[in-house]
């Protein structure tokens, strides 16, 4: 079900929901027997320590095999299939992947489950299930052991009840919780494990009570094809964006406990004849294995074909292909591992086994993300003679670097490529209060006890890359400089509505215009335009009222122009045509022009600053300048260009300081920028 819905529909299904439910139900069926027989913590089991290892063991030896093979096929695929400039991201995940923390890693990494495109989707995306799944193996039995060492001879008698009230109040405080995470962040809260832990709680509830169940053979048949229908129409009828795991979870969860419920009706109509075909059960021997490859398949299938979704007559040979795969990783690896006596036989063999599995996975990933960097260090290692960036805008420089330089950074290590935002504020400087909803975005770039001047840099990832030029300027003229920024966000609400995710921007809008009001700084550096492929650059819709807002309170403003965007990628067109000489693109537009320069008479204190043709010099957008790579994606520079640009961008920003400083007659003297190796370009 899982597979189909990726390969077809591009939705999420439910199937592994459904996964989730049936692991906890499983689990907490087979440690409730151990309670009643005595045997969870009884003599010899070292207060149940020997019953935990021995069980995890017994689990994981069946689960790593598998899922180290997965890994390290997936990064041999990464190789081939996947660009360049992914390679160590994916090398990292997989890190993860095998150590049972993906969901954790796919949070921080903020991974969105949702986006439309697979084709630049983690080949190892889907392990975040597995992931969540293996901690529950984890928790789930330290729970109960823990729950029967307090009740002692009780817990025998009343485990049900026991357990019971555990289940149900996990139930109840992490259903709340996931309906409160989806709503605010339902991005982070599909892979978090404490939204999620309601699922098993529910798996667990009904393994407790289907012993004691008792219903009529043909309400449980109707019961059980109810939740069969519920469970393969909840991918179509439910639309999980921005609701999903939440409550509306509960569809797929409870449809199969209805289906658990059912069991072996002894009807002759009762959904057991179709969950016990020959056809399925044989699906079933190896099910595990599909899951594991049939994601990297269709990842890799997509990122060479460079669509977005598979159609049919593809999805169906992809799929019939993960089944080919999956039957052999079964038959030649899962089978024979879990028929191998030793493992069975001795914990240390099985603890042996694991710990193999798991090196195995490791060492391909450490060895390939050391090799990337040795790379990159060999091609910055002469930088300083062959990769001059900035430099060759000058009309009269002449390059004296081997012609066959590698250009940087090299394309395993683009996604690195970012500015150094710098230090939390609340670490520098504790006393500032920082709202709690801004504390993740509020960075000093630059500090000084004693500032010049005090600058807040305020928007999204386009305001972030050029923090990289801002920290020697800003360092070199005595200044404090604060980076107020969220990727993705604009500074107001009218803005957030049409180009961002909504609710998050318009609080963080919000909170940062009262913050940078509180604050008071001299100046505010801040996102003005919106630009797009092939377009002239506009106002981004708020930015008047903003520089209104601040120039009235006393708040110098300078509004940057944005970086111009391309249609297609840089990396893309020399993924297709060559090298970058062979990738200059058009940005569509004057990049000479800042659209926000008409606001300078009406807004004393304003200036526009505009450092567009820094990249796309005669507007022409070269894949690299001096022997190294501007764009990254779409809109992004990378901070090794960026770090060239001093000469040019130190005179532009302290011009616009003093256009402004005029204006608002808050006349500045203002020193030259630091010495550079060449005459400064303006």
């Amino acid at each position: 079900l899982v597979a189909a819905y990726h390969f077809w529909f591009g939705r999420v299904s439910g199937g592994v929901d459904v996964f989730l439910l049936i692991s906890a139900f499983l689990l907490t069926g087979s440690f409730a027997r151990k309670i009643e027989q005595g045997k969870l913590v009884g003599p010899g089991t070292w207060f149940g320590l020997k019953t935990l290892v021995a069980y995890w063991v017994h689990v994981f030896k069946r689960l790593l095999p598998l899922a180290s093979i997965t890994v390290v096929l997936t990064l041999l695929g990464t190789y081939f299939f996947i660009p360049a400039e992914r390679w160590l991201s994916i090398a990292d995940e997989a890190k993860a992947v095998i150590l049972y923390q993906h969901n954790n890693w796919s949070i921080e990494n903020a991974v969105d489950y949702y986006a439309a495109d697979t084709s630049l989707a983690s080949p190892f995306r889907h392990f975040w299930s597995l992931s969540v799944q293996g901690q529950i193996y984890v928790l789930w039995p330290v729970l109960m052991v823990a729950l029967a060492l307090v009740l002692g001879k009780r817990m025998r008698d009343s485990a049900r009840w026991a357990l019971s009230g555990a289940f149900a109040a996990l139930f109840v405080l992490s259903l709340s919780h996931s309906i409160e995470v989806t709503a605010a962040n339902q991005q982070a809260a599909y892979f978090e494990t404490e939204a999620r832990l309601w699922e098993f709680a529910l798996g667990s509830l009904v393994a407790l009570w289907l012993p004691v169940l008792k219903l009529p053979p043909l309400v449980r048949a109707v019961l059980g094809w109810a939740g069969i229908a519920a469970i393969i129409a909840c991918g179509f009828v439910l639309d999980v964006n921005g609701t999903f795991p939440g409550y509306v979870a509960l569809w797929p969860t409870l449809a199969a406990s209805l289906v658990i419920i059912a069991g072996d009706t002894g009807t002759r109509f009762g959904p057991e004849k179709l969950l016990t075909a020959k056809p399925l059960l044989a699906l079933g021997g190896f099910s595990y294995a599909l899951y594991l490859v049939h994601w990297p398949i269709l990842v890799f299938y997509l990122s060479q074909t460079r669509q977005e979704k598979a159609g049919f007559w593809a999805g169906l040979g992809l799929l019939l292909l993960s089944g080919v795969i999956a039957w052999a990783l079964t038959q030649l690896v899962e089978k024979p591992l879990r028929d191998w006596a030793l493992p069975n036989r001795s914990m240390t063999a099985g603890l042996v086994t694991g710990a193999l599995c798991i090196g195995l996975a490791l060492g391909p990933s450490y060895a390939w993300q050391s090799s990337i960097y040795r790379q990159a260090e060999q091609a910055e290692a002469n930088r300083t003679l062959n990769n001059v960036g900035a430099a060759v805008l000058q009309p009269d420089y002449e390059y004296t670097g081997e012609e066959d330089a590698p250009v940087i950074p090299i394309r395993a290590v683009f996604d690195a490529d970012w500015a150094d935002l710098g230090t939390a504020c609340t670490d520098v400087t504790p006393e500032l209060a920082v709202p709690d909803s801004l504390a993740g975005d509020c960075t000093y770039v630059a500090y000084s006890p004693q500032p010049s001047r005090t600058i807040v840099a305020w928007g999204n990832s386009h305001m972030q890359m050029w923090m990289t030029a801002m920290r020697p300027l800003a360092q070199s003229q005595g200044w404090t400089v604060i980076a107020l920024t969220r990727p993705g966000c604009f500074l107001g609400e009218t803005d957030n509505t049409a180009y961002a995710s909504g609710f998050e921007c318009d609080t963080w809008a919000t909170d940062s215009a009262a913050f940078i009001q509180d604050l008071a700084p001299d100046t505010v550096l801040l996102h003005g335009t919106k630009s797009e492929p092939n377009l002239p650059d506009t106002p981004l819709l708020d930015a008047e009222s903003r520089i209104a807002e601040l120039t009235g309170a006393g708040i110098q403003v300078l509004g940057l122009r944005d970086t111009p965007r391309m249609e297609t990628m840089h990396k893309d067109c020399m993924d297709a045509f060559g090298t970058a000489d062979d990738c200059v693109m058009s940005p569509g537009q004057d990049v000479t022009a800042n659209p926000l320069s008409s606001l300078e008479e009406t807004y004393p204190g304003f200036a526009a600053l505009n450092l567009s043709d820094l990249i796309c010099p005669e507007n022409a957008c070269p894949a690299s300048i001096g022997n190294i790579y501007t764009y990254f994606d779409y809109d992004h520079i990378t901070a090794t260009y960026i770090e060239t640009l001093g000469p040019y961008f130190d005179p532009r920003v302290l011009e616009a300081l003093g256009k402004a400083d005029a204006s608002s007659q808050a006349h500045t003297q203002l020193v030259p920028a630091r010495s550079t190796p060449y005459e400064a370009v303006e």
